[in-house]
């Protein structure tokens, strides 16, 4: 009988171990990938400062900034500037955002956010952001690619500073467009 107690009691203190060592290297993997990088160090050539994963979160950018990219038929497309304003699009009062390769000039933001004329005429390439009650849409400038889908998880409005964060790997178009962005941009009155 003291055998037996002995044997259980082994075998309960390895499957203990066990428990405790599968836990450990998990939250191990999760912390190191919650800690990588987010920037490039002095030193890091440009390659490699390209290649390094960006995170920075919505709120550390300044209003009328961008970054990430999006790809589109395999051209990526760096995104640096935001925009935002209010129109009418498919019939109901939205906000719309514009993420841009280079700035648009004050002069013309408005016309550019009611009808996109830089974005057709091609002197600047990004995404067009329609932001309603309970979806956006998004189209791809100068591909046209478009689709919509459920709010964004990091998306708000708060005093006129619009901020969030969209990414899609591109799996409804076998990854001819994809995008992962980060924004924060004044509405235009």
């Amino acid at each position: 009988m003291l055998g037996k107690r002995k044997m259980v009691i082994n075998s309960l203190f390895v499957s203990g171990l066990l428990l405790f060592s599968s836990v450990l290297s998990c939250s191990i993997k999760k912390s190191s990938t919650n800690n990588q990088s987010n920037s490039g160090t002095p030193g890091q050539s440009t390659s490699e400062k390209e290649t390094a994963p960006t995170r920075i979160e919505p709120g550390a950018l300044k209003p009328g900034e961008a970054t990430g990219s999006y790809t589109a038929k395999g051209e990526t497309v760096e995104l640096r500037y935001a925009y935002a304003g209010r129109g009418e699009r498919f019939g109901n009062e939205s906000i719309i955002v514009l993420l841009t390769d280079k700035p648009i000039p004050p002069e013309a933001l408005a016309e550019e956010i009611k009808s996109q004329t830089m974005f057709y005429d091609g002197k600047i390439r990004g995404l067009e952001y329609v932001f309603m009650k309970e979806s956006f849409w998004v189209r791809f400038h100068p591909s046209q690619f478009q689709e919509s889908s459920s709010p964004l998880k990091d998306y708000s409005v708060e005093n006129d500073i619009v901020k969030g964060s969209d990414e899609d790997k591109g799996n409804m178009t076998d990854g001819k467009y994809s995008r992962s962005v980060k924004f924060a941009a004044t509405i235009v009155k």
